[in-house]
């Protein structure tokens, strides 16, 4: 697999000028999240392995049963419902003119429909491969946009104050790039069009420095700093107003708690649906813990206390049934969780992890293990701490329930 330089280098090599001349002129575009990029790019690498073809078209993905699985947990229907034609059009098309703008795909723009191919596939495997590397992958196409189009200085100049004035600014200053280089907006003049290319750049280099970004169809400051939910197509809105935030709350606790109160709301994101299809099938569907046949994909740390932990494949553990509602929640009771058994399923995942890991398989992350730990456990692990010095501090903690 790709490192994130190795990610990063490909980019710095492709041209990424915008003008007019390019006949794919929305590189970012109003729909075009890390989820969707993720999902578009896990149905393009199974579809096409799975016929056996180079070449397809946005509908060959868009209308195939790959697909139609694995857009299941958008709650939006099937794709082949006419109904959602407008919604699942631009679902796939943005992600897949993305891919083609960077050289992920090539796009024959002699043909319509256009007809894509894939072009580097090691790159398309790194944005599917795991959840927070779509997402990467933006930040890092992104950074690359700006700095190839004189951009930067312009973000930088927002990034360090986060006033209105200095958004405006970073808005007139795109708005003229964008109308300068680009057709948008001439068929139809609308003076919001440009913000939907812009607000995606603004958004995953805020959230990269942890800073303010962009807000609303029209672009306005964002109150806070931007917070993994507010880059997702399938999220819960976590903004204030609509979720009654109260005042003397922080946004990151409130949303905390407005997850663990969604009683009714047990639609799983697509990260988590994905983490846990994944680790299901790395398994074999048999239990990490006991070898024995499983199906049950279960938070070590549970989602409700913990939501930035939900979708992380080192959280998540294969068991039985049994194992998951007898003794991981005693009495089936999902609010409950047996303190001694969860460090033994934290032992048993790190066996999990180091096996994966000695075999030459990235599927796992040992650095992502230890943010587990560290997140789960209010503790401060090293980064590079050793298989022997994480399982040391597990059977310590294992030691003090006794």
């Amino acid at each position: 697999m790709l490192s994130d330089d190795e990610v990063k280098s490909f980019l710095s090599s492709q041209n990424l000028k915008l003008t007019k001349k390019n006949s794919n002129p929305r590189p970012f575009d109003q729909k075009l999240t890390m989820d969707n990029l993720y999902t578009v790019a896990k149905c393009i690498s199974e579809i096409t392995k799975k016929d056996k073809i180079d070449h397809f078209t946005k509908s060959y993905i868009w209308k195939h049963d790959v697909s139609d699985e694995l857009v299941k947990i958008y709650g939006k229907g099937s794709v082949y419902d006419e109904n959602k034609k407008n919604e699942y059009d631009k679902f796939f098309a943005q992600p897949m003119n993305l891919l083609s703008y960077f050289g992920v795909l090539s796009r024959d723009e002699k043909k319509i429909p256009h007809k894509f191919k894939i072009l580097d596939q090691n790159v398309l495997s790194y944005i599917h491969s795991q959840s927070d590397r779509s997402l990467k992958f933006l930040v890092f196409v992104s950074q690359e946009f700006a700095k190839q189009n004189n951009l930067s200085n312009y973000f930088n100049d927002f990034f360090s104050k986060e006033t209105s004035d200095s958004f405006k600014d970073l808005r007139t200053n795109l708005d003229i790039f964008i109308r300068a280089n680009t057709n948008i907006g001439e068929r139809r003049p609308n003076p919001h069009e440009p913000s939907r290319i812009y607000n995606k750049i603004i958004n995953h280099l805020a959230y990269d420095l942890g800073k303010k970004g962009s807000y609303g169809n029209q672009g306005a400051i964002s109150h806070d700093t931007i917070l993994l939910e507010d880059l997702q197509y399938n999220s819960k809105n976590w903004h204030d107003h609509d979720t009654r935030k109260p005042k003397d709350i922080s946004r990151a606790e409130w949303r905390k708690l407005y997850y663990q109160n969604q009683e009714k709301n047990k639609k799983e994101d697509v990260f988590e649906n994905g983490a846990k299809r994944d680790v299901k099938e790395k398994h074999n569907h048999l239990s990490e813990y006991s070898g024995e046949k499983a199906n049950h994909a279960h938070h070590i740390f549970p989602k409700g206390d913990f939501p930035d932990l939900r979708y992380i494949r080192e959280n998540i553990i294969l068991i039985t049934s049994g194992e998951h509602l007898d003794i991981a929640h005693p009495m089936g009771n999902v609010k409950k969780v047996d303190k001694k058994f969860q460090i033994n399923l934290l032992i048993k995942k790190l066996e999990s992890i180091i096996k994966i890991i000695n075999g030459n398989d990235d599927f796992y992350n040992l650095k992502n293990f230890i943010k587990v730990l560290n997140t789960g456990f209010n503790e401060q692990l090293d980064d590079n701490a050793s298989e022997n010095e994480i399982k040391d501090f597990l059977i310590k903690r294992l030691k003090t329930l006794n």
